[in-house]
């Protein structure tokens, strides 16, 4: 069975993709784009893959996109329906039974790896609840940075020009003008 999955493009189009390995490693070829999934468009993508895939993997592949598309990141989530709670067992038994085979002597296709691995990812994801991020603190990043602001509204001391300056032991520039 082939790994097909769901992409979203500019101005609410997305794309079915397979993963393909080639001699330079995986690519990715576009197989069907849609603003509207329809049976029409998975029997395109079809005829157009590779090797078959599961068309009901691929429904609900954009499915996740497009409700991720519309998602903000300070929009509350909404619990998990039953349907959902149901999907995210079975996804998750297919998982662990795959898991429990013995491994082939064949490599497995890095891109298919992949894209099964981030499926799952996100499947984990939608459980969790939103978090807000926070900014990384690198304390000589953070003093460029309050130097850039201070620099832009005129408030900030310039390191060309006349003024003592000192060098601290991460090896940046403290200017005093006076």
């Amino acid at each position: 069975m082939g790994m097909a999955y769901v992409v979203a493009r500019p101005h609410g189009r997305f794309e079915i993709r397979e993963s393909i390995h080639t001699p330079r490693g995986p690519r990715a070829r576009s197989l069907a784009n849609f603003a509207v999934l329809t049976d029409t468009v998975v029997e395109s993508a079809r005829a157009r893959a590779t090797r078959p895939f599961d068309a009901g993997a691929v429904r609900a592949a954009a499915v996740r996109v497009q409700v991720a598309r519309t998602r903000t990141p300070d929009a509350p989530r909404r619990p998990p329906t039953a349907e959902t709670m149901r999907h995210f067992v079975e996804s998750s038994r297919r998982m662990a039974h795959t898991l429990e085979r013995p491994p082939t002597g064949r490599r497995p296709d890095p891109g298919e790896v992949l894209v099964g691995l981030l499926g799952f990812a996100d499947e984990i994801a939608r459980f969790q609840p939103a978090r807000n991020t926070e900014p990384l603190a690198f304390p000589p990043l953070a003093r460029l940075a309050q130097q850039t602001v201070a620099d832009r509204t005129g408030r900030g001391d310039s390191t060309k020009g006349t003024g003592d300056s000192t060098e601290d032991e991460d090896g940046a520039r403290d200017v005093t003008n006076e």
